[in-house]
């Protein structure tokens, strides 16, 4: 039981310092990124993925005076459930209102981390698709560069947040894709570049935007 008691004592690190994030509608893989490592670390992810199972609440000893059994609280299970209760709230802790509603009435760490990962799987087909068209239908219109090239981008991390990173290659093609024939000339320049070593950053690509945008 002693060992029992050690593996569930509760750890001292503090959360904070490894899951920066609060988990939102956008975020999920990141956010669940951060919370395994973090929890693999203190070697508590037994408690979420049901590696480690909660035992008899109760336990049966036998009374020597009269010899009847009788039931008694499990020193195990309190420890368990202590712990358990701490991975839970460092896990409500970590989430953005929205969210806290999915797990109203989750009474373990395990049913929480169940609860996120049955909601995040089924709306990241659709979130994935909604991204991917607006990606793809982007146009600069009459945005400056600058609000045009940080839309790009901003859809590209949500993109990698669901588990689809664009590619730098990809961001910059989307970027030249939306705009009109004004820019043509950059676009040239910038599209010839993409097959020379070492190719152009997505970073790259905004200076010479923005800087196009300027002189005319």
């Amino acid at each position: 039981m002693d060992g029992t008691m050690d593996l569930y004592s509760t750890p001292s690190l503090h959360i904070s310092n490894c899951v920066t994030l609060k988990l939102t509608e956008q975020n999920y893989i990141i956010w669940k990124s951060q919370f395994e490592s973090f929890l693999k670390t203190q070697d508590l992810f037994g408690f979420v993925n049901g590696a480690f199972k909660s035992p008899e609440e109760k336990i049966p000893i036998c009374n020597n005076k009269d010899g009847k059994v009788e039931t008694v609280p499990n020193p195990d299970f309190e420890s368990w459930s202590r712990s358990d209760q701490v991975v839970k709230a460092w896990l409500l802790g970590s989430m953005t209102e929205n969210v806290l509603g999915l797990v109203v009435g989750s009474a373990t760490a395990q049913e929480v981390w169940d609860t996120l990962t049955s909601h995040f799987n089924r709306t990241s087909s659709s979130r994935l698709f909604e991204l991917q068209c607006r990606l793809q239908n982007s146009e600069k219109l009459d945005k400056n560069m600058s609000d045009y090239l940080i839309s790009i981008k901003d859809i590209c991390d949500q993109l990698a947040s669901i588990g689809d990173p664009v590619s730098e290659k990809m961001k910059i093609f989307a970027a030249l894709r939306g705009l009109s024939r004004d820019y043509e000339p950059i676009i040239t320049v910038i599209e010839d570049s993409m097959d020379r070593s070492p190719q152009p950053t997505y970073e790259n690509v905004i200076s010479h935007l923005t800087g196009y945008e300027d002189r005319l």
